[in-house]
């Protein structure tokens, strides 16, 4: 079987077994001296000081072999074709970061119970891929998140005893999700939706300078607004002195994007054309020269 089926088979099956155990045991006189609810929604009000001594205990020790295995554990994590060629036993690093999930799910059961412990080993670190993209600040942000997570839940709890502590943890872990999501500066929407934004921008300015320097009558409204605000065109659609040395730029690097495409010596630079990667950034300035020649650049036209 595929991981995926295997996971979802044997999920799907146990699960149905603990609801058919729990229901039997419930209706036993003793079942709900059992604690089974404190394992399944967690009890984090009504710990002892040594359930923390144990939480602290696991919680450090995961923590240590994280470490020790970090290097290896990330090697099979993102490429494990690639370990396994470096000599790394994958087999063996899959069972050891199963076993770290295994262990850091009793260590939670405690706090939030087994049925939100899976929010808390998912939601930290897809929080941490917000601001990070590198492995070791995934993990130094995720570690904050789920501490923050857990103090400010458990406080929100003691001050509103009404409200259980564990979901609260979990609901404070989702909302500094949402904030990233929202509002993370490299990955978050709104830095997507600006992204999306200056490049529309930039194609209107890029179309428009094409236009003058052919002649073209420009009758998109929002690209001559941004000429104008650039200083390179005015009101009536004709192009200011700057206007119209950056829109002979623009036409002669589309010139010279075309010729570079139809050769094979320009063949790998050419993949870098979008049609706003500025020439110069891509090619030097003996390449440019180069490419003037073959299509024969006027006088006075430089990169």
């Amino acid at each position: 079987l595929a991981e995926d089926a295997a996971i979802g088979a044997v999920l799907s099956v146990f699960f149905g077994i603990g609801i058919v155990f729990l229901t039997f045991i419930q209706t036993m006189s003793e079942g709900r001296q059992a604690g089974l609810e404190g394992f399944l929604l967690g009890s984090t009000a009504g710990m002892l000081y040594s359930d923390a001594v144990i939480i602290a205990v696991g919680g450090a020790a995961v923590l240590l072999a994280v470490i020790a295995f970090r290097r290896p554990l990330s090697a099979v994590a993102f490429d494990p074709e690639f370990a396994a060629s470096s000599g790394l036993n994958v087999p063996r690093l899959d069972l050891i970061m199963m076993g770290l999930v295994m262990a850091i799910t009793v260590v939670g059961l405690k706090i939030v119970g087994l049925i939100l412990i899976v929010a808390l080993l998912i939601i930290p670190p897809v929080t941490a891929r917000f601001w990070s993209e590198r492995v070791t600040g995934v993990l130094w942000v995720a570690g904050i998140v789920g501490g923050v997570s857990g103090y400010v839940g458990a406080a929100l709890s003691a001050i509103a005893p009404a409200l259980p502590t564990g979901p609260v943890i979990v609901l404070v872990s989702f909302s500094m999700f949402a904030l990233s999501l929202f509002f993370a500066p490299a990955r978050g929407v709104l830095a997507a939706v600006l992204k999306h934004l200056s490049f529309q921008r930039r194609v209107h300015v890029r179309q428009g300078l094409l236009a003058l320097a052919q002649g073209q009558p420009i009758y998109e409204k929002l690209t001559l607004r941004l000429l104008r605000r650039a200083g390179l065109a005015r009101a009536d659609g004709v192009a200011t002195s700057d206007g119209k040395a950056r829109a002979a730029k623009a036409l002669r690097d589309e010139t010279r994007w075309q010729m570079a495409r139809s050769r094979e010596e320009f063949a790998l630079a050419a993949t870098f054309y979008d049609g706003l990667t500025e020439i110069e950034t891509v090619l030097t300035g003996d390449q440019i020269t180069e490419l003037d020649r073959l299509i024969g650049a006027p006088k006075g036209v430089r990169p």
